[in-house]
């Protein structure tokens, strides 16, 4: 980051410094990166969901599918582990059926789902890379999300066809679990 002219010459009106200083005032606001990279290991631990689309768990979404039928789901629990090393753990269980639109339900067995790959924090923003997995054919976009102090955000958009539902799991830190 440089000082535009018009700043010095305003605060060159204001402050009287000696070339060694104004220089290396210079040098630590060009140094300076845009946006700091927080260290992971600051932020490792136990992150525990508290909601789904701001709703408390389990939570019941109902999402179109091309057919015309909807994919039901209960998310029961989801867990993410982050690890000092940039790797994360996320685990979830949940129910879920393919059903004619405000069809009764009558869930099947409890499913459990899991996912591991790196992680990375620039600011606020966490970036979720996931490792290929065997369910998964092709590799496993990115999923950015927020963090603030013990508070993780996750927004997701469940792609079925031309119909889009977005989806917003926030977690919350738990230090009773490791």
């Amino acid at each position: 980051m440089r000082l535009s002219p018009f700043i010095a010459v305003i605060l060159s009106a204001y402050l009287t410094v000696d070339a060694a200083t104004a220089a290396y005032a210079q040098q630590r606001l060009t140094a300076a990166p845009a946006v700091a990279h927080r260290p992971t290991a600051a932020l490792a631990g136990h992150y525990v969901a508290t909601r789904l689309n701001y709703h408390p768990l389990p939570r019941i979404e109902r999402v179109p599918s091309q057919d015309g039928w909807e994919h039901w789901f209960r998310l029961m629990d989801a867990n993410v582990q982050l690890r000092a090393d940039g790797r994360f753990v996320a685990s979830f269980k949940y129910y879920r059926q393919h059903v004619r639109p405000k069809a009764p339900v009558s869930p099947g067995p409890l499913l459990n789902e899991s996912y591991k790959g790196k992680f990375s924090v620039k600011g606020t923003q966490i970036t979720f890379v996931p490792d290929p997995n065997k369910q998964q054919r092709g590799k496993l976009q990115p999923i950015v999300g927020t963090i603030v102090n013990d508070q993780l955000s996750i927004p997701y958009i469940v792609a079925e066809g031309q119909s889009k539902h977005p989806l917003r799991l926030d977690m919350k830190r738990d230090a009773s679990i490791w």
